[in-house]
């Protein structure tokens, strides 16, 4: 019951801004691995199984010693023009596949979370091969990757967490370029020969569809500690009111405001709370009940940080420009979260006097700094 209120939770979360089909999931939950909650069952993975430890005090899927290497048709997924792929990872091991497939590959190396994969922008077919986007934690405990390309903005996001770690930006409207073969999850993944469990809770489905919004234009820029949002209506739509939207990640939005239709083509919407990175939307609602989206313009505030000392023995003083709230965290080289918070009032003083000595990282935002421990 509790891994079916948990995955149930997490497809609402992931479904909320738009709607999406799930075309693969898997639980782990019980043996045969093989089987799938959603979409066609694996082949492969002889040595692996469901055993107990998983996310969220459930099972989970052990490599036991040997590449899990669970196999599915590829037809199942290169049809697809987007994607959005979401599991669980404890991390066992530096160097391994999440999920593949042809030209896409999501997953670890060298300690840190990567993805590849192949669009089709206007007729010329383009790798994305991206480097290592940021380090997985070594906190021995379950954390939930996700990869989200949407094919119809042109927006890629890696997130962790729920928080965006990376972002590609293509042209919109370039689909994937899957390539040919079958589908593996957990390729080179043997868990380091542990039998406790290393993956949970896959999640394969189509990205939220976003339909073209009957704009003239749309923009959103920073104008001061706000940004302006401002759109031209072609006319003869027939619109009752226009909902703004807003992410930090580029996948998950949020409502900040409405704005009721009328007699007029301009319009206009002032955010005076963003966050660093914005990434808005307007969905426009018609008289019936219908409803479509505009293309989502981003916008990014700079926030200005010093620390010091640095090199530091017991304090290090934080400070950013500014007087919103920010948070902040510090990693270990490894990748493991040390502490973290919430700077208040611009300014913070972190006590690291029980830190190991060596170099620390410090994340606010979408801003990183190295710290030197003594």
């Amino acid at each position: 019951m509790t891994k079916t209120i948990y995955i149930q939770a997490l497809l609402l979360l992931m479904a909320f801004s738009g709607q999406a089909q799930v075309v693969s999931q898997f639980t782990w939950d019980s043996n045969p691995v093989t089987n799938a909650v959603v979409g066609p069952n694996a082949t492969g993975g002889g040595f692996a199984t469901s055993v107990s430890g998983g996310a969220g005090g459930t099972n989970g899927l052990a490599a036991n010693g040997h590449d899990i290497d669970l196999t599915m048709a590829g037809s199942t997924y290169n049809s697809m023009p987007g994607v959005d792929i979401s599991i669980d990872f404890l991390k066992r091991e530096n160097g391994a596949s999440f999920f593949t497939l042809g030209n896409l590959d999501f997953g670890i190396t060298t300690g840190a979370i990567y993805v590849k994969f192949t669009v089709n922008i206007g007729g010329t077919i383009t790798p994305m091969n991206s480097n290592a986007g940021f380090l997985a934690p070594n906190d021995g405990v379950f954390h939930t990757y996700r990869f989200v390309y949407n094919n119809v903005t042109g927006i890629g996001t890696l997130s962790l967490d729920g928080v965006t770690k990376a972002t590609y930006t293509i042209a919109a409207g370039s689909p994937l370029v899957w390539g040919s073969g079958n589908a593996t999850i957990g390729n080179l993944m043997d868990g380091s020969g542990s039998t406790l469990p290393e993956l949970d809770n896959l999640i394969i489905q189509n990205p939220p569809i976003l339909l073209a919004l009957d704009l003239v234009s749309f923009d959103a820029v920073t104008a001061g500690a706000s940004n302006h949002l401002s759109w031209v209506v072609a006319g003869g739509t027939d619109v009752s009111e226009f909902v703004v939207e807003r992410s930090v990640d580029g996948v998950n939005y949020i409502v900040i405001g409405v704005v009721a239709a009328g007699l007029v083509s301009d319009y206009s919407f002032m955010d005076v709370s963003p966050a660093a990175v914005n990434f808005y939307r307007i969905k426009m609602v018609n008289a019936d009940g219908g409803n479509s989206y505009s293309v989502v313009r981003k916008t990014s505030g700079t926030v200005t940080v010093s620390c010091w000392p640095n090199p530091v023995v017991n304090v290090v003083n934080v400070k950013v420009s500014g007087t919103r709230s920010v948070g902040y965290t510090l990693f270990a080289l490894d990748g493991k979260v040390i502490q973290a918070g919430t700077i208040v009032g611009g300014q913070a003083s972190l006590d690291v006097s029980r830190m190991p000595k060596g170099m620390m990282i410090i994340r606010i935002e979408n801003e990183t700094y190295k710290i030197a421990k003594l």
